[in-house]
């Protein structure tokens, strides 16, 4: 039924939408494609001319959204455009080869003690790498205009303008320079005089912090946990957060920002360029206190001290943005997930729009990869074309990487056999869509090396995502039984794949919805009047309930959502009252708080109203926290070792670290620092390469095939 070429073609088209981060799209020739395969979000290329004005703006959804392929459009766009430079920053590699590769420097043990000093040492070296990317990426343009316009630039001498760059790389690259200023500054902070107190250190280490982060942590999971150090000084007992803090001060003096930008200014000024945008991806997938130190020190300065010079373009997680000094009056934000993204223009439209842009991505791919249309390759005798692109939005919320993978999986199911995609194939993959990439980011963090604080945060979510699980499978039973009676529910298609709740609690849904167990859906009124976020389950997880997914067609059931039934307010509180224990942190006030006061505590800051110290949110499940201590403390490993050795239990065969960088969306430099580690250290990655000079492949060895199941099984 099929060619070679349409075989090959099908793959290479689902492929190109798996890719991770800045993955060109290039033809055997060398032919960038990108320009002519790019498919906006929205018609007319909305999202794409909003990104090119001439405002700092913020690119936000969750993995997989496409902000790393609209960064490349717009590196196109602003090339073509006169008197504008641009400059890309991959932010996450930035920030893990600081983690990496930075240097003790023995004057500095002076001015910090030793749980403060390894910290410091990082943030300094991301803000160190972070400029000197900038200044490289400004570099290799320049080099490239000084070259095009060499007969032009009488006034310019290419020298000078290299000299320069050269004096600006120096002052933030050489410690000895560095030195002469950092002393001093240091000075003025007393880190070293600090006596750290053991008692509270011990008591709050693995606490969560007082606001909960519906974002990520460093390792990409759960709820932020509080470092709990504290200093005694003079001052009185401040937290490690409060001391670290002062790193932006620090920074801005040592690194002299003001005097790097009017630099920066003046070498392009005398190149003819008018506006620099520099864009900056991943940016939420660092730690929250160097995202912090990041837009202190460097977006915020720039953005703000350059005479509108110099423009951001930032990729981010939705509820990981930190603007610091920037106004977020004068930035333009654009959210690319599902609901956000389409209720903004057209509430009564936003499905019809998002199955437009699955059509739209599917065709311009397969026509351009197979030179063949897309009902070729779908079996529309049994589903029109129309409805399986409606059923590829629902089993990948819009998302092009998970698009990519469902039709990967029915690849694999299906065309290399000669077989039709049929809709039991796409359901299919997106059940093993959830299994194979979504599941395991809770066997993960059970195996990982973050506190039991952390561990527990994040291992309750999967318990409140079962305990929804459970609540819909019962609202089935009740409709196929007829105990729910009313002309909405239908016995013999019990849809039950939705629900809603207040508001106000989305904050505790954030890590559910950012890894894509649950997708905001809608937001509507309930029966009785009042606002309700509407919510639903990954489409794989429903079928693997043997859950329909989705609502009965028709204007008569345009409220099915906000049936009774499907109101989880309640289930969401009673989880919350047994799971969060809310207290004010000093011990001697020790105040409690309850669930429906969260409201107040967000408007006091999460201060005591008792005694102004701080309230906590603190996970509690002797559950989970049994189970965790019974696995041997000894075989843990940091969260990204974890990801790297579950993702090379699926090769027989070597592989580079660049293979295994694309499926877990972690630098191939960081792949390879881990995997080197695991070698040396703990022989649970074997590593060769075949001739000198060549990059290392990585394979899973005997020990490393055994690591996972010499866990004590009870403690799973």
């Amino acid at each position: 039924m099929f060619s070679d070429i349409e075989k090959d073609g099908f793959f290479d088209a689902v492929e190109s939408l798996k890719k991770y981060r800045r993955a060109d799209l290039i033809d055997e020739d060398g032919r960038n494609l990108l320009e002519q395969l790019y498919t906006d979000p929205l018609p007319n290329d909305h999202i794409l001319k909003k990104s090119l004005k001439d405002n700092t703006t913020f690119l936000i959804g969750r993995k997989g959204t496409g902000k790393s392929t609209i960064f490349l459009r717009l590196e196109q766009e602003i090339r073509k455009k006169k008197n504008y430079l641009s400059c890309y920053l991959d932010v996450k590699t930035i920030f893990e080869s600081s983690q990496t590769e930075y240097t003790e420097i023995s004057y500095l043990k002076n001015y910090f003690p030793p749980e403060l000093l390894g910290k410091y040492l990082i943030e300094r070296t991301f803000i160190q790498n972070t400029l000197a990317e900038i200044q490289k990426e400004i570099k290799l343009k320049t080099d490239t205009l000084l070259k095009k316009f060499a007969s032009l630039l009488i006034k310019t001498k290419p020298e000078i303008v290299q000299e320069n760059l050269n004096e600006l790389q120096l002052n933030f690259t050489n410690n000895e320079i560095l030195k002469k200023i950092e002393i001093p500054v240091l000075q003025n902070y007393d880190y070293a005089n600090k006596n750290i107190n053991e008692e509270t250190k011990e008591k709050e280490r693995g606490i969560s912090n007082p606001k909960v982060n519906a974002g990520i942590t460093s390792s990409n999971v759960g709820i932020t946990v509080n470092p709990g150090i504290t200093y005694s000084s003079k001052d009185g007992t401040k937290n490690i957060q409060d001391v670290s803090n002062n790193f932006s001060r620090v920074f801005l003096q040592i690194f002299q920002i003001k005097e790097t930008i009017l630099k920066i200014k003046e070498i392009l000024t005398s190149l003819g360029i008018r506006h620099l945008i520099i864009m900056l991806d991943d940016f939420s997938e660092i730690e929250e206190d160097s995202i912090k130190t990041f837009v202190d020190v460097i977006l915020a300065p720039l953005n703000n001290w350059s005479d509108e010079f110099i423009k951001f373009k930032i990729a981010a997680y939705p509820n990981r943005v930190y603007y610091g000094k920037i106004d977020p009056g004068k930035i333009d934000t654009i959210n690319l997930d599902f609901y956000n993204l389409y209720s903004e223009f057209n509430r009564d439209k936003m499905e019809e729009s998002a199955y437009d842009f699955t059509k739209r991505i599917i065709t311009k791919r397969i026509e351009h990869f197979t030179n063949s249309l897309p009902e070729k390759f779908f079996d529309t005798k049994r589903l029109p074309l129309e409805e399986y692109y409606k059923l590829l939005f629902q089993v990948s919320m819009n998302v092009p990487r998970i698009l990519g993978y469902i039709l990967s999986y029915c690849y694999q199911s299906s065309i290399i056999y000669n077989k039709q995609i049929s809709k039991s194939d796409i359901e299919s993959a997106s059940q093993t869509y959830y299994d194979e990439k979504m599941k395991p980011f809770f066997d993960t963090t059970t195996f990982s090396l973050l506190s039991i604080g952390e561990k527990v945060s994040i291992l309750q979510l999967n318990e409140l995502l079962n305990e929804f699980g459970n609540a819909l499978i019962e609202i089935r039973r009740r409709i196929q039984t007829e105990e729910l009676k009313g002309s909405v529910y239908q016995p013999k298609y019990p849809f039950a794949s939705h629900f809603h709740f207040d508001p106000r609690l989305e904050e505790f849904m954030k890590t559910l919805e950012l890894n894509f167990f649950i997708t905001k859906y809608n937001e509507m009124s309930d029966k009785d009047g009042k606002p309700v976020s509407i919510y639903s389950i990954y489409y794989g997880f429903a079928r693997k309930l043997n859950l329909l997914w989705g609502k009965p067609e028709g204007a008569n059931y345009r409220k099915y959502f906000i049936e009774r039934p499907f109101y989880f307010t309640k289930l969401i509180q009673d989880f919350l009252s047994r799971s969060k224990f809310i207290h004010c942190i000093n011990p001697s006030c020790n105040k409690n708080f309850g669930v429906n006061e969260l409201d107040f505590l967000k408007f006091n800051n999460y201060k005591c109203n008792n005694c102004g110290c701080d309230v906590i949110i603190e996970s509690i499940s002797e559950d989970i926290k049994t189970k965790l201590e019974k696995i041997d403390k000894n075989k843990l490993l940091p969260i990204e070792e974890i990801k790297i050795m579950k993702e090379l239990e699926r090769y027989d065969n070597f592989v580079y670290a660049r293979e295994i960088a694309e499926e877990l969306d972690l630098s191939k430099y960081l792949i390879a620092f881990r995997c080197k580690k695991l070698h040396f250290s703990f022989k649970y990655v074997d590593r060769n390469k075949e001739y000198e000079g060549d990059p290392y492949k990585y394979k899973l060895t005997d020990d490393g095939k055994e690591y996972f199941k010499s866990f004590d099984k009870s403690a799973l």
